[in-house]
């Protein structure tokens, strides 16, 4: 992606009262009408308002606002050269392919820090509701060793509990891949070379080489409700394996679980605890099964 794409994909990201999916509607109609997006920023409000369905906000951040809104793009931008933050969106070759084909709606616009390597490992990911046991802890810890030792990639959210104990024990693995559900500068702070902020006492240093941190939300943007179980949808879609540790029936991990299975990916049910889950095809799994996860991994097609 050039300098002026780039520009414009942050531009996008800024638009007020624009979600996941009027963004991907943008570029839609980019597509279709063969409209490049930095020339999207010159359209009149007539086009905003009909036929991208954009809110008066929008319209207006663009009509009347422009030089403001580049001038904020032009900044943010600056701020990810020097820390070695890209921006992409679904067509650029480095997007996420597992987000592509199994997210709906696929990300509009992704900012991303480090490994982009990662991929080309076989993922684990481990899910688990609210509310961890000590039982659930042991379970997560020794999943996450045996995926390391095996050489697979681990993913995970970051401030969640559940997530944060993946995302420590992925230092240890070949890769690992960490999807926030906040700004990428929300969550680093100033310290784009030290771990997200939330992942323990301290900060260690980033390993940039294996770890790859991605974010689909605005830069600068804190973390809200609704932020948490899009990034928990967004972690199992880029995972080959899942692992569901402690899933409540009826609860957000099961479904997301349920959604991977209708989607073919592999599902495991740890101790086979969610009856549901195994009945609709996840895998019982127990510390016995635990030396060969590779066994698990579904050939990419």
């Amino acid at each position: 992606m050039d300098s002026e794409a780039a520009l414009a994909a942050v531009m996008l990201s800024q638009l007020p009262r624009v979600g996941e999916k009027a963004l991907m509607r943008v570029l839609h109609h980019n597509a279709v009408r063969g409209i490049a997006l930095a020339d999207f920023f010159r359209l009149p409000e007539a086009p905003l308002r009909d036929a991208y369905a954009l809110p008066a906000a929008a319209v207006r951040r663009i009509c009347e606002e422009r030089d403001d809104l580049r001038r904020e793009a032009q900044e943010l931008l600056g701020q990810m050269a020097g820390g070695g933050v890209a921006v992409w969106l679904p067509d650029d070759a480095a997007y996420p392919a597992r987000w592509r084909e199994r997210a709906d709606p696929c990300p509009p616009v992704v900012f991303a820090l480090g490994a982009g390597a990662a991929f080309a490992l076989p993922a684990l990911a481990i899910l688990n509701s609210r509310g961890l046991s000590e039982r659930a802890v042991t379970a997560i810890i020794r999943i996450g060793q045996s995926a390391a030792a095996q050489g697979l990639a681990i993913v995970s959210g970051g401030m969640k509990a559940t997530h944060r104990i993946p995302a420590v024990l992925g230092r240890a693995a070949p890769a690992r891949v960490i999807v926030l559900e906040r700004g990428l500068f929300a969550a680093f702070g100033r310290h784009l070379d030290r771990d997200p902020f939330g992942l323990g006492p301290g900060r260690a240093a980033l390993d940039a080489v294996r770890t790859l941190v991605l974010s689909p939300f605005r830069l600068r943007d804190h973390a809200v409700a609704r932020n948490g179980p899009r990034r928990d949808e967004l972690v199992a879609a880029l995972a080959d394996i899942i692992v569901a540790v402690s899933t409540r029936p009826g609860g957000q991990i099961e479904r997301i679980c349920f959604a991977a299975l209708d989607r073919g990916q592999c599902v495991l049910s740890w101790l086979g605890e969610n009856a549901g889950l195994v009945a609709a095809g996840a895998v019982p799994i127990d510390e016995g099964q635990l030396n060969d996860l590779r066994r698990f991994v579904v050939p990419r097609r």
